[in-house]
């Protein structure tokens, strides 16, 4: 298999896989250069970007629809209006995903920051403490 055919594959894991391309290439045989660049000529972190902004958009719809049918269904019981079951059964099921979306939108947050805590926990302290400050 040649590293051209490797590429589409690659690309969908760099993208929608979130994975490094040390990870990358680590898992496929290929060299730092050979991924930069095709990260570069295929513009992996535009596409990448583009993906993140589309996902964090649509969850943010979502919650909105969520919130302009919760306002209705409110509307109808303050009116002694009756609200349609379809209505009803949309919002149950946005409501039942809330907790999965707002995952995934902590998700790519947490993908965007480095978390500093997990750099620098008080094991890592102690481990330069100890190995090169000389305090035991």
């Amino acid at each position: 298999m040649t590293k051209y055919n490797q590429l589409p594959q690659v690309e969908h894991m760099y993208i929608y896989e979130r994975k490094s391309l040390a990870e990358i290439g680590a898992l496929f045989g290929l060299s730092r250069r050979i991924l930069f660049y095709w990260k570069k000529k295929y513009n992996w972190d535009k596409k990448r970007f583009e993906m993140d902004y589309e996902k964090e958009n649509f969850s943010k719809e979502l919650l909105e629809f969520a919130r302009k049918i919760m306002n209705k269904v409110s509307k109808d019981i303050d009116n002694n209006q009756k609200t349609p079951p379809p209505e009803i059964y949309s919002l149950i099921n946005i409501l039942k995903n809330i907790p999965l979306i707002n995952q995934y939108t902590n998700s790519i947050k947490s993908d965007k920051k480095p978390n500093k805590k997990e750099f620098l926990s008080e094991e890592n302290l102690k481990f330069i403490e100890r190995e090169f400050l000389g305090i035991i």
